[in-house]
């Protein structure tokens, strides 16, 4: 499936800081927004757009520096991506939203909340949220179980460090080795690959600091709408952490995908029918 399929999907909007923002908006309903990882697109939900669409208002947003939307050196920050969000909620008149987000995108959805609350929206879809990333040296195992960090500070700097200097050769190793199941098809392992190939790592790497910096435990614990988590047994992010996130939020149902089944970090691509029939349910 390539990008002509939804060429007649494309729209764009303006920030009020002046970022033009490129999203796909395709069929009619219930509106459910979907929000992607960093370093990708919205085309990693193409699958979802393509099946979703049928029955709802499918809205698939690039956030700014990613996919179509425009180059830019400022605003890399996860709550101004979630001020991003709420103006395209505004400039579509936008209410009762159903929001998806996969790892940053989750992320921004919880920005999104202590910015803004849940007045527009009417249930969310975590995939992949991790409580807080970077590790504190303090922590006992059972912190460590139920927070599920991901890295260390100095491991964080390694990091940056290797996107500045190895770039995207950098980047597909981690895609291949970490978060894509070994018997991935060519196709969905190209999907990725394309698409990250158009971020510009260098202007786009402050994102993943202050990503990693934040701490969502007081936030998920405020989170009063219904909720669908859903978590890969192979996920980087620890199935405790998913399951921990599952306790803190009483209105919350968690979906497991095995490893056999698509459960590493990308279930919507290598497993979309099982993924998108969990989403249709969730919705009604």
């Amino acid at each position: 499936m390539s990008m002509l399929t939804f060429q007649h999907d494309c729209h764009y909007f303006k920030t009020n800081d002046n970022v033009t923002l490129h999203y796909f908006d395709k069929g009619q309903g219930i509106p459910l927004v979907l929000l992607h990882a960093w370093s990708l697109s919205s085309m990693l939900y193409q699958y979802q757009m393509e099946t979703l669409s049928q029955k709802y208002r499918v809205i698939a947003l690039d956030m700014r520096g990613h996919g179509l939307s425009h180059d830019v050196d400022y605003g890399f920050r996860v709550h101004r991506l979630a001020k991003d969000v709420h103006e395209l909620l505004d400039c579509l008149s936008l209410k009762d939203v159903i929001m998806l987000g996969h790892a940053l995108g989750s992320a921004v959805i919880l920005a999104y909340f202590q910015l803004f609350g849940s007045e527009l929206l009417k249930k969310i879809i975590l995939i992949s949220t991790s409580p807080v990333i970077l590790s504190n040296p303090i922590w006992s195992r059972e912190d460590i179980k139920h927070f599920g960090p991901l890295i260390d500070i100095d491991s964080l700097n390694q990091l940056l460090n290797n996107l500045e200097y190895f770039g995207g050769q950098f980047l597909k190793s981690i895609f291949k080795n970490n978060m894509l199941s070994q018997q991935v098809s060519q196709e969905i392992l190209s999907i990725v690959l394309d698409e990250s190939k158009l971020l510009n790592i260098e202007q786009v790497a402050p994102l993943v600091d202050d990503y990693f910096h934040q701490d969502w435990r007081d936030e998920i614990a405020r989170i009063t709408i219904p909720t669908l988590i859903i978590a890969g047994r192979g996920s980087p992010f620890s199935l405790s952490s998913q399951e921990w996130v599952h306790q803190q939020i009483k209105t919350s149902q968690l979906m497991i995908f095995e490893e056999n089944e698509g459960g590493k970090h990308f279930p919507f691509l290598e497993n979309p029918k099982k993924f998108n029939l969990a989403i249709d349910s969730f919705i009604h």
